[in-house]
């Protein structure tokens, strides 16, 4: 089967939608996980308690890098927010096991309840963040859509709009 070589520009264009595609997902997805790890790190939010409940798999990392998962339930100071099977952020001290209580801090993640000693995992977002919008901005460079809306306006002036084209 022949393979058909496709214009150089066309690859270009294929692979800035991808870029568009990955960058902006990416970026939308750091950004979520950024802004609550951040705000940890400064103090904002809810402090209360974290219970360990369900200690999850480590990954293939050997310490200090390695990461174990640790999922538990979250009690505010004062008893009004209470989040059950919610992950932890970071890692833990040595020796912890099911059952044990560590301050912590809900700040409004959809995942996480950050430690309120040490939250430093915003660093690691906002890497990801940067990289992933780095991604998106390579994208529009190489679709450039900008010279889209020029070619149509160009075609609208002279009288030659596409068929389905509209400003």
């Amino acid at each position: 089967m022949p393979v058909i070589a496709a214009n150089p520009r066309t690859k270009l264009l294929v692979l800035g939608i991808l870029a568009l595609l990955l960058g902006g997902v990416g970026t939308a997805g750091a950004a979520i996980t950024t802004v609550p790890a951040w705000r940890a790190a400064r103090g904002a939010g809810v402090t209360g308690t974290f219970t360990l409940t369900d200690p999850r798999p480590c990954d293939r990392w050997d310490p200090p890098r390695q990461r174990c998962g640790w999922f538990g339930d979250f009690v505010s100071d004062d008893g009004t927010v209470v989040r059950r099977d919610t992950g932890l952020s970071g890692g833990l001290p040595p020796g912890a096991k099911v059952g044990d209580t560590l301050p912590a801090r809900d700040t409004g993640s959809p995942t996480v309840i950050y430690p309120l000693a040490g939250a430093q995992s915003w660093k690691d977002d906002a890497m990801t963040l940067a990289i992933s919008g780095g991604v998106f901005v390579l994208g529009l460079v190489l679709t450039r859509p900008w010279s889209w809306w020029r070619r149509l306006r160009q075609l609208k002036a002279r009288g030659r709009e596409p068929a389905g084209a509209s400003i």
